[in-house]
């Protein structure tokens, strides 16, 4: 059987379930590339279920772990990822793979940054598609997440925006490189959208070291936050919304 486990955002996230069948596992893997704990280190988990957990990047995901799956045909195989499972389409597809092959798989899913939305105070079944801000680079400026933003702003929707992991480079993208990027694209169009909207912004989510805070862009971004964290743009607010915003996430 092939598992595919979402861990949450620290060790203590990972649900009962997920622990019976890990300890159950043969080989268990790990997805080291797509997030990052934001409490808490491997070793923790491999101290919970007694295994040993093996990191891969991309490529060995992506290209090489088709071997794991065979041998999953006569042996319980487990891929873990931090947050929740099926986030990415890296994932979706080994399932395809998985299904082509004709192996038994099972996906247990585990706490995500999108569980921490309506801790701010905002309305969950208000966010629209989700973004990922890329880091820059001198020839490499994409602005297409953007026009998703406006997508939803369009709706009156709130955008949630996960920011870029280099995990080869040990680098996360800080809040303070997202609202510049944002202000450059902003400045480049005339728009100032971003700029006019409540933020709000959530770091170390889940760990003793969560924050969340709302605000405006230019009083945020001379604010530091710990990573890894995300960012909402928010959409049109009602009434409860702004009220819980004051409250929760300091918005002024």
């Amino acid at each position: 059987m092939f598992y595919l486990i979402g861990l949450g955002l620290k060790p203590e996230h990972l649900s009962l379930e997920a622990l019976k069948v890990l300890k159950k596992c043969k080989k268990v893997f790990l997805d080291d590339f797509t997030s990052v704990y934001s409490e808490g280190a491997i070793k923790d988990l491999e101290k919970l279920t007694g295994k040993k957990v093996t990191p891969l990047n991309r490529s060995q995901i992506e290209q090489g772990f088709t071997e794991y799956l065979l041998q999953a045909k006569t042996q319980n195989i487990a891929l873990c990822i931090i947050g929740n499972a099926l986030t990415a389409t890296t994932h979706i597809q080994l399932l395809l793979d998985a299904k082509q092959k004709k192996i038994q798989f099972q996906v247990l899913p585990g706490i995500s940054i999108t569980n921490f939305i309506s801790g701010t105070g905002l309305q969950e079944y208000k966010v629209g598609q989700t973004i990922t801000i890329p880091f820059w680079a001198e020839n490499f400026k994409p602005e297409s997440f953007y026009d998703k933003f406006l997508e939803n702003k369009l709706l009156n929707l709130h955008t949630l925006c996960l920011l870029d992991i280099k995990k080869e480079e040990n680098k996360l993208m800080n809040v303070q490189d997202a609202l510049g990027i944002f202000q450059e694209i902003e400045k480049k169009r005339s728009l100032s959208n971003i700029t006019d909207s409540v933020l709000v912004i959530i770091s170390s989510a889940g760990s003793k070291k969560q924050r969340i805070s709302a605000g405006k862009l230019p009083e945020l971004i001379k604010q530091r936050f710990s990573t890894p964290a995300s960012i909402i743009i928010c959409g049109k607010l009602n009434e409860k919304e702004t009220e819980a915003l004051q409250a929760l996430a300091g918005l002024k």
